[in-house]
């Protein structure tokens, strides 16, 4: 291959044995409700953990953020850092917070819409937690995170999509083979 995929199981191997890691496996077990959000090809990751997360974790909804109306909308309203509070603050008001659970996807780990998000869902009673390609320099240190230190963006969109996949694993449940 061309590609450089930076030893991709071994940095997989290495974030799955973290204590972060284990942390983000008690907060899943433990929501109800999660929604996942990014940016660019992890909103992608997002959408389609959200559907695999859903049909394969019983008693799970694991929701993205899908509606390109709502997305364009609200950017042009608020401003396109405020789009995931927006899409939160307006499906979250019916569920209990500690049913809940925000789960943000960002390569750089900087991501202000992400990061903002999930400082906003924190302040709201909602658990919250980053996966991320490098370690943040803005997010608070109340806000759990599992850094996958990357390189390139492609390696933490794989990686990110190989945790998922294990983290079903993790909760006692399975992939079925094709």
């Amino acid at each position: 291959m061309l590609i450089d995929f930076e030893n991709i199981e071994e940095k997989c191997r290495l974030a799955a044995a973290s204590d972060e890691y284990s942390l983000l496996v008690e907060k899943v077990s433990r929501a109800k409700k999660i929604f996942l959000i990014g940016n660019g090809g992890l909103h992608y990751v997002a959408s389609h953990m959200a559907t695999d997360l859903s049909r394969l974790i019983p008693e799970k909804a694991v929701f993205s953020f899908d509606s390109v109306g709502f997305i364009t909308s609200n950017a042009n309203d608020h401003g396109y850092n405020k789009i995931f509070i927006r899409w939160l603050d307006t499906i979250t008001p019916a569920d209990n917070p500690e049913d809940c659970l925000v789960i943000g996807l960002s390569c750089s780990g900087n991501s202000a819409n992400v990061v903002d998000t999930l400082h906003w869902a924190e302040d709201n009673g909602i658990a919250s937690f980053l996966i991320s390609g490098a370690p943040s320099e803005t997010l608070r240190e109340d806000i759990d995170e599992l850094a996958i230190r990357c390189e390139y963006f492609h390696t933490v969109e794989v990686a990110t999509l190989m945790i998922f996949y294990d983290l079903i694993h993790r909760t006692g449940n399975h992939c079925p083979s094709i």
